[in-house]
């Protein structure tokens, strides 16, 4: 028992000498379990809703006016008159569409259908929205022998994914995560291997400039990561039938900037680490938050407003949106150079911070 005792002591000591892994056990579980509470939730909020009126009709404004009052709907800001194009660049999830000459006038006539355009790429965030609209129509038409409906009858079309098929929109997000984990992790660990075996002093007293250790250790990984996209997009399209309604071009450009900033982020967990366990253990503090803030199960319209800015924050965030836009949209150009823009900055902020540890840490 003395020496099991002994054994014990030695590996607590051993551990918890660490600073880094003092933080990891005490202070990192604190501070997911607050992020994690406050910023997931599978409510269905702030569905931007649009419509598309005729003159004079107070029914349908009246229906769009409750539904903003719920709390379930925003008012959508959007561009140009047509309405799948408010859907298809992200201006819109739903929009309210009146028959000729108003829902107001088509309810006198009993012949009032109501078409409710969704976005559903989301299942699960699509039928909730349906269901709100559908809890607030009787409440504004109350016709003799309206029916439960108040007479309005509901033309639904689902868009981008009318067979309502949950791997159409969960398939996208899992490919983004794939790519990530392998560049990261690749990146990490290698030069903390380099660092726990000795020969990264053999590359500092080597006649080369750190930027270009730099390149030299991260270009292959680039590299790799984007032999990972065609592959990965391959068996989406054959094993589950994902579309490909956008531009290679646009995918492929998203993905080369989504990777180098993947790339970047492994370099600069690498140069906290001094081994592969702690560079391992890096990523996966990364990694987890970043999945679960990076809107694949859990909508980023759902949390609060300093979460969905901290989401900006986050590559995965942003190659999500992406993919699901270039796959199953078609790829919006004004929303793809948004969101191409805000990875080509993390990539750039996340290289210079890198380049900016490896150089203190071979210093």
């Amino acid at each position: 028992m003395s020496l099991m005792r002994a054994f014990l002591k030695k590996e607590l000591l051993q551990t918890l000498r660490d600073p880094r892994m003092r933080r990891v056990l005490f202070i990192a579980p604190l501070f997911q379990l607050t992020l994690f509470g406050v910023a997931l939730s599978h409510e269905v909020r702030n569905v931007r809703l649009a419509a598309v009126l005729a003159p004079a009709d107070q029914g349908l404004r009246d229906i769009y006016q409750r539904a903003i009052a719920s709390r379930w709907f925003v008012a959508a800001e959007v561009q140009g008159e047509d309405p799948f194009e408010w859907i298809r660049s992200g201006q819109a999830d739903a929009v309210l569409v009146s028959p000729p000459g108003g829902l107001t006038r088509a309810v006198g006539r009993g012949q009032a259908d109501l078409q409710l355009l969704i976005n559903a790429q989301n299942v699960l965030r699509a039928q909730a929205v349906e269901g709100y609209i559908r809890s607030i129509v009787p409440r504004v038409f109350h016709p003799e022998g309206g029916g439960a409906m108040g007479g309005v009858r509901f033309d639904v079309r689902a868009l981008y994914n009318p067979t309502f098929e949950t791997s159409v929109y969960m398939v996208p997000g899992v490919m983004c995560i794939l790519v990530c984990i392998v560049t990261i992790l690749l990146t990490a660990m290698s030069v903390a291997r380099e660092r726990e075996i000795g020969t990264l002093e053999m590359l500092i007293s080597a006649p080369v400039r750190p930027w270009e250790i730099v390149l030299g250790k991260t270009v292959p990984f680039v590299s790799l990561g984007m032999l990972q996209v065609p592959l990965i997009l391959g068996a989406a399209m054959i094993l589950f039938g994902i579309p490909m309604r956008g531009p290679l071009w646009m995918l492929l450009l998203a993905a080369f900037f989504f990777v180098s900033t993947t790339v970047a982020l492994g370099l600069l967990i690498s140069t906290l680490a001094q081994n592969q366990q702690q560079a391992m253990l890096g990523s996966f503090l990364f990694l987890f938050p970043a999945v679960l803030l990076s809107g694949l199960m859990f909508p980023i319209e759902n949390m609060p407003w300093a979460m969905r800015m901290l989401t900006e924050l986050n590559p995965l965030s942003h190659f999500v949106a992406l993919l699901r836009n270039i796959l199953l949209k078609g790829g919006d150009l004004g929303f793809f150079l948004k969101h191409v823009a805000a990875l080509a900055a993390l990539a750039g902020l996340s290289s210079a911070l890198a380049l900016k540890r490896f150089r203190t840490t071979l210093g």
